[in-house]
């Protein structure tokens, strides 16, 4: 009959099964007639210590009003193996003789999936166990987190609902700079891609921020939607911040070699040179290449001004830049003069960042030299003209915006302009006087010099209002890290006399603006949104930004 033609070329089983014990097959389909016993009962068919479960299964769902349901079976293979198939039955009961009509699947290799992802899932729980990994399940339905009760990270607690990835960003528990990260992460899962890397910055329970190196693994659905993902998270702290220092310092040093006068990479474990550009490269004799010290007491006895000489020898002294990478003072810079071959004298920046390599177990210093001539005299004239603020010794307001302005105008770098003042100074004067008062501006003043490099610009515009410029800067991990430690100096500056506090609002140069104008009035809306959202911290301008707010 053509009917049978029909279903003997449906690429499933099709069954009909007599509702009695064994359930006798009264017919089966070309596909079906191919599993052992097809032609005489389910019982044939389904592995014999797993029948017993499944017919009262069965059973159960059968009784006075129509059902559909579904269930999973073994069946017997040829080699030992068995297959997994899925059965669908609808069942009517009346109408004479009670059958159910069926429809079996093959879904072995859906159930061999279904294996090797909790294979997979044991073997995370285990690299949990005995590697250090932090596991979580993310269930993509829902959009929750499962984090083990001992989670290394920093959630607020006691928690009494799953966490989403947007409650992690909105405690705090992302770093700022990975957030765009985190949230592509978790997008990658819910569009479906089987597994992802990222490195993510995330804050501990000490209250510190760590690198992470988050994996993850996905779990289908039977319809191939994303049900469940295991993150693994891997601290790579110490490696990965290596890795960040010796990158960003590699690509500086190649933007710089192109104007400079001389640059230098140095084995300091070896005391040897790897490579040496500039100045020197055609006149350096060869008895005066062998080791760090031969190279520098050469330098300095025939390129280096008589009076800075010993200066020179002291900072680039091998033993010394071991010393202060030992100690942790890693980015060193000295100003010294240099002679030109008609014997004239001209000033010059030597810049050393010394970093271990992340690759080998060697420290390597990196040494650029600048020609600064102009600029330094400049600077010079500028120095004898300006006036200082009489209290806290800084320079004044004109001096410091005609300071700036010069830099802002001679200039291609990018720099970062800071406004900044004391938070409630007012009830400060009130309740301590206003010797008191002066007294913290000084020692703020102070301490946050201290923090700041020679060449930044720092002034005090007027009552607790100063003003930074950090030249050839831009918004970067270790900006954010100035900027709290700015922060941090001046919450500090009175313990345990008083505490106080500051706010701090940032600009960029060229991008927030070109002039002075521009950058303090776009540092001065930062400042304000400080203040606005708890004070003690500091802001970045973003486009958008106003003082449309009200202030508490």
């Amino acid at each position: 009959m053509k009917s049978d033609m029909i279903l003997d070329n449906m690429p499933c089983g099709i069954v009909k099964l007599k509702a009695e014990s064994g359930f006798p097959v009264l017919y089966a389909n070309h596909e079906l007639k191919q599993l052992n016993g097809a032609g005489k009962g389910l019982k044939e068919i389904v592995e014999p210590q797993d029948y017993p479960e499944l017919e009262k299964e069965i059973l159960g769902h059968l009784g006075n009003s129509p059902t559909r349901f579904e269930l999973e079976f073994r069946s017997p293979a040829e080699g030992g193996d068995s297959c997994w198939y899925l059965i669908r039955i609808n069942y009517v009961p009346g109408g004479g003789e009670e059958v159910l009509y069926g429809i079996i699947i093959d879904i072995s290799d859906r159930k061999k999936r279904q294996e090797e992802l909790l294979i997979r899932e044991e073997q995370y729980r285990l690299a949990s166990r005995h590697s250090g990994c932090n596991i979580s399940i993310y269930d993509i339905p829902s959009k929750t987190l499962c984090q083990p009760l001992d989670s290394a990270f920093s959630f607020p607690g006691p928690i009494s609902f799953p966490p989403t990835p947007d409650f992690i960003i909105d405690n705090g528990i992302i770093h700022r700079e990975s957030v765009q990260e985190f949230l592509d992460f978790y997008d990658s899962m819910e569009n479906g891609a089987p597994e992802g890397k990222s490195i993510i910055r995330m804050k501990m329970k000490s209250g510190e921020y760590h690198w992470f190196s988050a994996c993850y693994s996905l779990i289908y659905g039977q319809n191939r939607e994303p049900l469940r993902s295991i993150i693994s998270y891997q601290d790579i702290t110490g490696q990965y911040e290596k890795e960040l220092a010796y990158q960003k310092w590699m690509e500086y040093m190649n933007e710089q070699k192109k104007d400079c006068i001389g640059y230098y990479e140095y084995n300091l474990k070896y005391d040897l040179f790897e490579e040496i550009l500039g100045e020197l490269t055609s006149t350096l004799p060869e008895y005066a290449r062998n080791t760090f010290s031969d190279i520098i007491n050469y330098i300095a006895e025939h390129f280096i001004y008589e009076e800075d000489r010993e200066n020179y020898l002291k900072v680039f002294n091998r033993n010394q830049l071991l010393y202060h990478y030992y100690h942790g003072n890693r980015s060193l810079q000295t100003e010294h003069r240099r002679l030109r071959p008609d014997g004239t004298a001209y000033w010059c920046l030597g810049l050393i960042q010394i970093v271990p390599d992340p690759y080998t177990d060697t420290i390597k210093a990196f040494i650029l030299i600048k020609d600064i001539d102009e600029e330094k005299k400049e600077a010079l004239t500028l120095q004898e003209m300006s006036k200082q603020d009489s209290l806290t010794g800084l320079l004044n307001r004109g001096t410091s915006v005609r300071a700036i302005r010069h830099i802002l105008k001679n200039s291609q770098d990018h720099h970062i302009l800071i406004m900044l003042d004391i938070d409630r100074f007012k009830q400060i004067n009130d309740r301590y006087g206003h010797q008191f008062g002066d007294k913290a501006l000084r020692t703020a003043a102070a301490r946050l010099k201290s923090a700041l490099r020679r060449d930044d610009v720092f002034g005090r515009l007027g009552g607790d209002e100063f003003i930074i410029l950090l030249k050839d800067v831009s918004y970067s991990m270790d900006l954010y890290a100035r900027l709290e430690n700015l922060c941090s100096l001046i919450g500090s500056a009175l313990e345990p006399e008083a505490h106080i506090s500051g706010s701090i609002g940032t600009a960029a140069f060229p991008e927030d603006g070109t002039t002075f104008e521009a950058l303090y009035e776009k540092a001065d809306i930062a400042l304000y949104h400080a203040k606005l959202h708890g004070r003690n911290q500091y802001a970045v301008y973003e486009p958008g930004m106003s003082m449309s707010e009200d202030m508490d």
